[in-house]
């Protein structure tokens, strides 16, 4: 099947998935989303691919939603427009997509070639390995644009870094190098820009070894293990993020991230 903002290859028992807006940084839209369902329903279907690598083309991973394309005040005049059942299915787009990435039988590998920031990032946390370039430039800026980080990106975080780096990381909206993200197991591995592909497709190929019964029953182990969110409330970040898209405080954030000044908020 072909795909607007994506490329999906095969050799043997290794799939890759390409982000391909390179002249856009690969960012995040509703298309993006609709075709990245697809394509998790599409791997579920398919028993030749054991391992998934999930990378962009050209300089980044993908940069998290578009925000070029948003207008101040432009999040509260659609839901306006909305029903609330039609405002909680989109803002739960991102959590399933999120959910069916990490439920997929293949292995997955993010390959982090350059930015993941926000949602892009929350995409690599999606996948069971992450391997970074040393040029990957990663951070969260969600809070910064007045909206908190959503599709229970929070809870896979904290798995992944800790309490208190989680924290620090989404409240400070602070860029995380990829030797750090190496030191506070963001990433399982940290190689030269040009051997990212390579040492990928090593990894995968060193998985795709593996009996496969076996590997698909220890992913679904840690899946048991990993899914234990802190009494699952990440139903809730729909709530929240939509509470926060109507408020006045994110149209200036929103107008502060285009005009690149100091932001003027008053709690509302």
């Amino acid at each position: 099947m072909a795909y607007e903002n994506f490329i999906v290859e095969r050799a043997g028992a290794i799939a890759t998935v390409y982000f391909n807006r390179p002249e856009k940084l690969n960012p995040i839209g509703g298309k993006l989303m609709s075709e990245m369902l697809a394509i998790a329903h599409e791997l579920q279907e398919d028993e030749a691919s054991r391992v998934v690598i999930l990378t962009g083309k050209g300089r980044s991973f993908c940069v998290g939603a578009d925000i070029g394309g948003l207008t101040a005040g432009a999040g509260a005049q659609a839901q306006r427009a909305q029903s609330d059942a039609a405002r909680m299915r989109a803002a739960r787009t991102g959590w399933r997509l999120m959910e069916e990435w990490e439920r997929l039988d293949q292995i997955t590998i993010a390959a982090v070639n350059g930015f993941a920031i926000g949602g892009g990032l929350s995409l690599a946390m999606a996948c069971d390995f992450r391997i970074a370039s040393a040029a990957a430039r990663i951070w969260i800026p969600e809070v910064g644009l007045g909206v908190p980080y959503m599709w229970g990106s929070v809870a896979r975080l904290i798995n992944l870094v800790g309490m208190s780096k989680a924290k620090e990381m989404i409240m400070t909206c602070d860029e995380v190098s990829a030797e750090e993200a190496l030191k506070i197991g963001l990433v399982n591995q940290v190689v030269p820009a040009e051997r990212l592909s390579t040492a990928a497709l090593e990894f995968a190929a060193k998985l795709a070894g593996k009996p496969p019964m076996a590997l698909r029953r220890t992913k679904d182990f840690f899946k048991a293990l990993g899914n234990g969110r802190l009494g699952d409330i990440t139903f809730a970040d729909g709530y929240m993020g939509l509470s926060c898209i109507a408020s006045d405080d994110m149209a200036e954030a929103m107008a502060v991230f285009k005009e690149k000044r100091p932001g003027h908020y008053r709690d509302r």
